[in-house]
C-alpha cells in the first residue's frame, strides 16, 4: 500500500511498482515511467552537473543523484588532502655576485654588486664577437680579465655553498587564503583536530576522539566511529560530505547521506557493514526465492544485473530502482573491501617490521653470547677465523646463513670483519668500521 500522505498521483506511481520515486513536490520534472534515462540498467560513469555545494537539485534520474554524490565526496577528499598536506620547503641561494661590499652572506637586499654569472656571460659573448674590451661595473674592462674575475667569484660562491657558509636559506610554500584560515581556526585552543582524508586515516590512524568528544556532543555526532576498525573508518570518511537530495527528495536533516537515504556516519550502526547487508538483502529479493524475483517467470543474473527468461522485459522494467540500488551498493562494497585490504596490509607490514627488529636484537644478543665460547664448528662455522679485536671468537660466513663470505665476522655485538685466518688486523664496525652488524641480516 502506498503511504497515506502521498497525493493521488504519487499513490498511482507507487502502486505501479516504482516504490522509490520522490513525491511530486520534490520532482523537478514530470514523472516519465518509460524514460530510459529515468533509471538506467547500471549507474552511468558520466556525471551531469546539477550545481555545487552538497549536491545538485534532483531531476528525477538516479544517474544525476549518483553522479552528484560521487563528485561531492571526491571533491571533499581532495579538499581534506590539501588541508592536511605539509607545505613544501626548499633551499634557495642567491647567485654569485661581483662584489660583497657589505660583507657576506650573499644576496641580501642591502648587498651591492651585480650578478657574476651575468658578467661572465656578457664577457664571453663580447669575446666571441671579437671584442677585446667591455663595459662593466668597474668601467671599460678587458674581456679576459672580466671573465677571470667573474669566474673567481662564481667558484668562491660554490665553495661557500658547499661548506655551508651561505647558511640555510629556505623558501616556504606560500599557503592559500583558505589554508591560512583553516590553519588559524584549527590552531585555536580547545578546537578539534583537522578532519582527515580517508587515505590519511589509513596511513596514520584516526586522530579524533572516540564518541565524538564535546564537539561531537554539540553537533549531535556521538557515535562509535572512533572505535571502528581503521579500514571501516577510512571507508566511512570517504563517503561523507554529501548532504544533497536522495531518492526520497530533499535532505532536510543536513546529515551526510548516500543517494538512497542511508546515513554514512551514524550513531546506530556501521555504514561499512550496512552496504554489505544491502547487497545481500537486495540480491536475495531479486532471486527466484525472493519476494520480488519470485513474481516473474524470469531469473535474475547477478553478473549482468538483468533478468533473463520469458518475462525478462517486464521484470527488468519493474525492478529498475532495485537493480540500480544493488549496483550502487555493490560498488560501495568494492571500495570498502579495498580499504579493509589496505588496512590489513598495513598491519602485516607493521608486524613484520616489529618481528624483524626483535629478530635482529635477538641475533645480536646470541652472537655476543656465543662469541664468549671457544671455537666450535657447529656454532662458529666451518672455518676458525680466530678471535676478534675484543678477544671474542669470530664467526665464518656460513655460520650466519650467508654462505662463506671469505672472511670472519667479529662477535661481541660489534659486527666488523676480522682478517682471514688470523682473526685480527681489522677494526670492528662499531669501533670505526664501515657498517653495523644489523646490515648483515637485512
Amino acid at each position: 500500500m502506498p503511504p497515506n500522505f502521498y497525493n493521488a498521483g504519487d499513490q498511482a506511481i507507487y502502486a505501479a511498482g516504482d516504490f522509490f520515486i520522490p513525491q511530486e513536490r520534490y520532482r523537478a520534472a514530470p514523472y516519465q515511467p518509460n524514460n530510459p534515462d529515468e533509471v538506467p540498467e547500471g549507474i552511468p560513469t558520466v556525471y551531469q552537473p546539477q550545481g555545487g555545494g552538497g549536491g545538485g537539485g534532483y531531476t528525477g534520474g538516479i544517474s544525476d543523484l549518483t553522479g552528484d554524490f560521487f563528485k561531492t565526496i571526491s571533491d571533499r577528499q581532495n579538499r581534506l588532502t590539501e588541508l592536511n598536506r605539509p607545505l613544501t620547503t626548499f633551499p634557495s641561494f642567491k647567485g654569485a655576485r661581483t662584489s660583497d661590499l657589505d660583507g657576506d652572506p650573499y644576496g641580501l637586499p642591502e648587498m651591492k654588486g651585480f650578478s657574476a654569472n651575468e658578467m661572465y656571460n656578457t664577457a664571453a659573448a663580447a669575446k666571441a664577437a671579437g671584442q677585446d674590451t667591455m663595459e662593466s661595473f668597474a668601467g671599460i674592462t678587458n674581456v679576459d680579465e672580466a671573465m677571470k674575475y667573474a669566474d673567481d667569484r662564481i667558484q668562491d660562491h660554490r665553495m661557500r655553498y658547499a661548506t655551508g657558509q651561505l647558511g640555510p636559506s629556505v623558501i616556504r610554500e606560500k599557503p592559500t587564503l583558505s589554508r591560512r584560515i583553516n590553519d588559524f581556526i584549527y590552531g585555536l585552543p580547545f578546537t578539534p583536530s583537522k578532519p582527515q582524508s580517508a587515505d590519511q586515516i589509513l596511513a596514520e590512524g584516526y586522530t579524533g576522539k572516540p564518541g565524538g568528544g564535546i564537539f561531537g556532543i554539540l553537533a549531535g555526532m556521538v557515535d562509535k566511529y572512533g572505535e571502528l576498525p581503521r579500514g571501516d573508518q577510512a571507508f566511512i570518511a570517504r563517503n561523507m560530505g554529501y548532504t544533497g537530495p536522495t531518492i526520497f527528495g530533499a535532505n532536510d536533516s543536513n546529515l551526510s547521506k548516500d543517494v538512497f537515504g542511508m546515513n554514512t556516519r551514524s550513531a546506530f550502526g556501521n555504514y561499512a557493514e550496512a552496504v554489505g547487508e544491502q547487497v545481500d538483502k537486495l540480491g536475495f529479493a531479486l532471486s527466484d526465492k525472493g519476494k520480488t524475483g519470485g513474481k516473474f517467470n524470469a531469473t535474475f543474473n547477478p553478473e549482468t544485473g538483468l533478468f533473463e527468461g520469458p518475462e525478462a522485459e517486464l521484470a527488468n522494467q519493474r525492478t529498475k530502482m532495485m537493480r540500480a540500488k544493488l549496483n550502487f551498493y555493490q560498488k560501495q562494497t568494492l571500495q570498502r573491501d579495498a580499504d579493509r585490504k589496505a588496512d590489513a596490509q598495513r598491519m602485516r607490514d607493521e608486524l613484520a617490521a616489529a618481528a624483524a627488529a626483535k629478530s635482529k636484537a635477538a641475533a645480536l644478543a646470541a652472537i655476543k653470547e656465543q662469541g664468549k665460547a671457544n671455537y666450535t664448528p657447529s656454532i662458529h662455522g666451518s672455518t676458525n677465523y680466530g678471535q676478534d679485536s675484543q678477544g671474542n671468537q669470530s664467526f665464518s660466513g656460513d655460520s650466519i646463513g650467508a654462505g662463506n663470505l671469505g672472511f670472519g665476522v667479529a662477535s661481541g655485538g660489534m659486527g666488523g670483519p676480522v682478517s682471514n685466518r688470523t682473526g685480527r688486523g681489522r677494526t670492528d664496525y662499531m669501533n670505526g668500521g664501515l657498517a653495523d652488524l644489523v646490515d648483515i641480516y637485512d
